[in-house]
């Protein structure tokens, strides 16, 4: 089972992802994200979603390969995972490659959601909504709407549950 979550820049995203993670598993919880390696301002914020002394966050770099974190040996001792930023992680592979290889990455998007749609422990994926904004003329910028776009319809068709953060305020989709 996995929840798929989306909205604007600040919305609360995060926020509501920790929330929802607490609610489906015991701890401890796992955390992943690119860029987090060091991120005490993360760390903070994690720490403020502790139900109980024994209810703690595990924080893990995003791996090149998200569907690496699906494997026993990393889910078994935890009791939800929430991976952040999605979109942030598909800007990483967007500059790593080029785009006649934007085909295979989409590709490998739907393996990812696939495995979450079958993964052993809830799983809440957080990523930014980018179609609410005008299309940009820099190429860059136009290739990251559309495969960020891409990849968000196909996570959100295989979830469970999809939630639409504006301003703090969790709209249930489905």
């Amino acid at each position: 089972m996995f929840t798929f979550v989306s909205g604007g820049l600040s919305s609360g995203k995060s926020a509501y992802a920790f929330r929802r993670a607490s609610e489906l598993g015991p701890p401890p919880w796992l955390y992943v994200s690119p860029q987090v390696e060091g991120d005490d301002a993360v760390k903070t914020r994690l720490a403020h979603y502790r139900r109980d002394q024994e209810a703690i966050w595990r924080i893990k770099d995003a791996p090149a390969e998200l569907e690496n974190l699906l494997v026993p040996e990393i889910l078994e001792r935890h009791g939800a995972l929430v991976i952040d930023k999605f979109s942030l992680w598909i800007s990483g592979k967007l500059t790593a490659t080029q785009a006649k290889d934007d085909a295979a990455l989409l590709e490998g998007v739907e393996r990812l959601a696939d495995r979450l749609y079958r993964a052993p422990v809830p799983v809440v994926l957080v990523t930014t909504e980018v179609g609410l904004a005008f299309h940009p003329t820099a190429t860059a910028e136009r290739r990251f709407i559309d495969v960020a776009g891409r990849a968000n319809q196909l996570l959100a068709d295989r979830a469970a549950s999809v939630v639409f953060m504006v301003s703090g305020v969790p709209w249930r989709l489905r």
